[in-house]
Parts: C-alpha cells; sequence; structure tokens
C-alpha cells in the first residue's frame, strides 16, 4: 500500500501497512441529506484510512487511521461530494479528529450497544 507525499516522491503507507503503529481516529458525522451512504468503503479505497468493526452507529462513521497520513485522509475527505436532486452535497457535515484513547472508547461503546440489541456476535 502507498501514499503519495505532497513534497516528494511515493513512499510506503505507514499507516496500515507497517512501521507506524500509532493510530489516530476521525469521527465523520453523515451527511443527513444523503441518507445511507457507505462511507467506511469509501475511506478503505483511498488507501489512507479504515473503519474497524463496531466503527459506525447513529449516522457516524469511525474511521482509523496513522499521524503520518491522516492529514491527508481528511483532505480527501473534505472534497467528496455525490450529486442529491442535481446538487453536490458534501458526503460528510462534520469530520472530528479523536486521539487513539477516544477512538477506542467509541469502539468500545459502539459495541456496547451492539450488544444490548442484537446479542453477542458471532
Amino acid at each position: 500500500m502507498v501514499a503519495r507525499d505532497t513534497d516528494g516522491p511515493i513512499k510506503p503507507c505507514t499507516g496500515l501497512a507497517g512501521g507506524d503503529t500509532e493510530r489516530v481516529y476521525l469521527l465523520l458525522t453523515e451527511n443527513p441529506a444523503l441518507g445511507y451512504y457507505n462511507l467506511a468503503t469509501v475511506v478503505r479505497l483511498t488507501g489512507l484510512g479504515r473503519a474497524p468493526r463496531f466503527s459506525s452507529r447513529d449516522g457516524k462513521q469511525l474511521v482509523e487511521s496513522a499521524p503520518s497520513v491522516v492529514a491527508e485522509l481528511v483532505r480527501r475527505i473534505g472534497l467528496m461530494t455525490v450529486t442529491v436532486e442535481g446538487r453536490q452535497v458534501p458526503v460528510v457535515s462534520a469530520i472530528e479528529p479523536l486521539t487513539a484513547e477516544a477512538g477506542r472508547a467509541v469502539i468500545a461503546e459502539n459495541y456496547a450497544a451492539y450488544v444490548a440489541e442484537y446479542g453477542e456476535p458471532a
């Protein structure tokens, strides 16, 4: 997996393929004008982040990335739009950066909500 460095050649993406073991998180608020939109897939296709298990709930999508590439991921997500009723609208209404600890807390809360509603996952 590679990510383009804006100031030089293509270099290995340390965020997901190895090297940089630290994680940062983004909490994305889905644009309510879109209804359902698969943010997890769109983020994964950037090669700069991923949506861990139990990362989506109540119109919010948690995305995991590495400190070295998260700024580029934020930039790309901020540029994403789709056409709704003939006009371009952003896919997210907010992007909130979270620390690794805060991101793991969101996953834990989402997991607890899942278990309360559906029982333990298989």
